[in-house]
């Protein structure tokens, strides 16, 4: 049992050895044809999922300046995503909003 143990134990050591580190590349702006996305706000919250479901990631961002939650259809037809102007989620017509925290 001990051999055991300390064999596992040699191989979690050598797991973690080969491991490499994440690696971050630089951040971008993200951008569509009417420009920046969510421009001037360093706070964005943004979360990608088919809201339309039509097979593409579409992007929701949350703005922390006003709570609001900005929706970019994915436009593509191809595999690099193009983004649509924005529209503000809204409902039974009026904004919705949310507090930061």
């Amino acid at each position: 049992m001990r051999k055991a143990c300390a064999v596992s134990l040699l191989v979690l050591i050598a797991a973690f050895a080969l491991a490499q580190a994440p690696n971050f590349d630089y951040p971008f702006m993200l951008t569509n044809s009417a420009g920046y996305i969510v421009e001037n706000n360093v706070y964005d919250i943004p979360t990608f999922g088919d809201w339309d479901d039509d097979g593409d990631l579409d992007m929701m961002v949350g703005v922390f300046y006003n709570g609001n939650i900005f929706y970019y259809q994915n436009i593509s037809t191809g595999v690099t995503p193009e983004f649509a102007a924005y529209s503000i989620l809204q409902a039974d017509g009026v904004n919705i909003v949310v507090t930061y925290g």
